[in-house]
């Protein structure tokens, strides 16, 4: 009897051992699905939810920044302030993202990417209240650079969430739509900004930021998820990002302060030199930190794609960034076009970026990058050099033609590029890879803004170009507008050369992955 229970009792122990397996597994399986953060792409609605999200944040940043180009006369006469210190009022935000970009990234890969995204926003929401508030210049510029500040923590976290919550498979049409918000914000920010200028003033293309900066907070709040394991063990490379802040700091500084103090004198040769220096022990320390470093330099030494995609953006954005600036004041300045009718002529550029950059982006995840990139960028040296025939006498249409033909070539460019450098790294490296890339884009507008400055200052004798800018005719108009006219054509050339450059090494990024 003894033996018949043995044997009777055998089979429901192995069931039992069986079902207590089964209940294990599952359970395991269970607690994995509700701990990775990649298990955040499986839910559909979440990842549309998180795509809404950083969309209108990509929205968000553009819009000031074209708003800000086209209300820069009204600003310039109102606080009666010259080309030296007008100019700071875009440079001193895109300094500050520059600088801050690189560091934030790396920053959000070990500390997570929700909150400095969610902080971004607020930081960027009340600093643009804040210059809507301002008196003089020096107020205008110092919260402009804490607007940066926002601006770098939202740059530098937004492309690695959507990368992180999409599949390859659908990553170039996501940053497509992510890239088609950005230039819907540079097509309103023209025509709203200059609405808004001529209606109730260029203090209101700052509050326009208020509501939009809320929603997007709220948002986050509510739905945005941690899209990074948290494991505490990786430090964070404070020494790296303080000698590449500073080696940055001093090249900007002095691209900018160059045209206005000399560029062989003292202060400026220092500046450079300084750079140069910081920048070689920024490179010693992350040969040394290895993983660990802010900037992992194998990225560039040993991933060919990301480091000429890198390269093209920078050149990119060199070469065409400060034509809405010189623009603006050609149309308001020299042609005579009020706010409004100037905001709806440079309208056209986004427009067609806007369009196309989600087309760009589909096609790049069928057939690659490389030739999309470089033929955008090939359009956008066309489009420069078109530039460069401007004169007094030109027409609405001359300049029409012209931003579309550059708006053209931006919208084939931006998306592959963008979808080929976050490609081309590994998920622990998004941050960084999103940071570099926008440390590059941010680099480049600052270049830009100091480079066709300082070609165009080479023919306007300073005296009209400060009377240009606070909008005082001290000599005969014809002659302002000639020697401005013919600045602006040795601007044009200078920035095709920069884009030709860029073709080059787009053409050298090799397939991909």
């Amino acid at each position: 009897m003894v033996i018949e229970a043995r044997h009777l009792a055998e089979p429901l122990d192995q069931f039992m051992n069986t079902r207590l397996h089964i209940r294990n597994t599952l359970s395991v399986r269970c607690m994995k699905a509700q701990s990775t953060p990649n298990q955040v792409s499986s839910d559909r609605s979440y990842k549309w939810v998180v795509l809404l999200i950083t969309t209108v944040g990509a929205f968000m940043t553009p819009l000031d920044g074209s708003i800000v180009s086209i209300a820069l006369p009204s600003i310039a006469s109102s606080l009666q302030i010259d080309f030296a210190t007008v100019i700071w009022v875009p440079t001193s935000y895109l300094l500050f993202l520059s600088v801050l970009l690189l560091s934030y990234g790396r920053l959000a890969d070990i500390r997570g990417r929700r909150m400095p995204f969610i902080f971004g926003f607020a930081l960027f929401t009340a600093a643009s209240v804040l210059c809507a508030t301002s008196q003089t210049g020096l107020q205008l510029i110092f919260f402009r650079s804490l607007q940066g500040m926002g601006a770098a923590f939202i740059a530098a976290t937004s492309p690695a969430i959507v990368t992180d919550v999409f599949p390859s498979r659908e990553r170039g049409k996501v940053l497509g739509i992510n890239a088609m918000a950005v230039y819907i914000g540079l097509s309103v920010g023209p025509t709203l900004g200059g609405a808004l200028v001529q209606s109730l003033g260029w203090r209101w293309i700052f509050f326009i930021n208020l509501p939009i900066g809320i929603f997007v907070i709220a948002m986050s709040l509510l739905r945005l998820k941690e899209s990074v394991t948290l494991s505490g063990r990786e430090r964070f490379d404070l020494l790296g990002a303080g000698t590449f802040s500073v080696s940055l700091t001093a090249l900007l500084l002095a691209l900018t302060l160059g045209p206005g103090y000399g560029w062989m004198t003292f202060g400026i040769t220092s500046l450079f030199l300084i750079s140069g220096a910081v920048f070689i022990l920024f490179v010693v320390i992350e040969r040394r930190m290895g993983k660990e470093a802010m900037l992992d330099m194998s990225l560039f030494l040993r991933n060919r794609l990301f480091a000429a995609a890198n390269l093209s953006a920078f050149l990119n954005y060199t070469s065409y960034f400060g034509s809405g600036l010189l623009m603006s004041f050609y149309l308001q300045r020299v042609l005579g076009f009020g706010p409004a009718e100037a905001g709806l002529i440079l309208l056209s550029m986004p427009l067609i970026m806007s369009f196309l950059s989600p087309v760009s982006g589909w096609l790049s995840d069928r057939f690659g990058s490389r030739l999309l990139s470089s033929a955008g960028m090939a359009l956008m040296c066309l489009g420069l050099f078109m530039f460069s025939t401007l004169s007094v006498d030109s027409s609405r249409l001359d300049v029409i033609v012209r931003l579309l033909v550059l708006g053209v070539g931006m919208g084939v460019f931006s998306s592959p590029n963008t979808s080929a450098v976050m490609g081309s790294v590994e998920k622990d490296r998004l941050g960084v890879a999103a940071g570099t890339l926008a440390t590059m884009r941010f680099m480049g507008q600052s270049m830009s803004l100091a480079v066709m400055g300082a070609v165009a200052a080479t023919a306007i004798p300073s005296k009209i170009l400060s009377d240009l800018f606070v909008g005082l005719r001290s000599e005969a108009g014809a002659v302002m507008a000639e020697a401005f006219v013919e600045g602006i054509r040795r601007a044009f050339l200078v920035s095709g050369f920069i884009s030709a450059l860029g073709i080059f090494t787009s053409l050298v990024r090799g397939k991909g992955k």
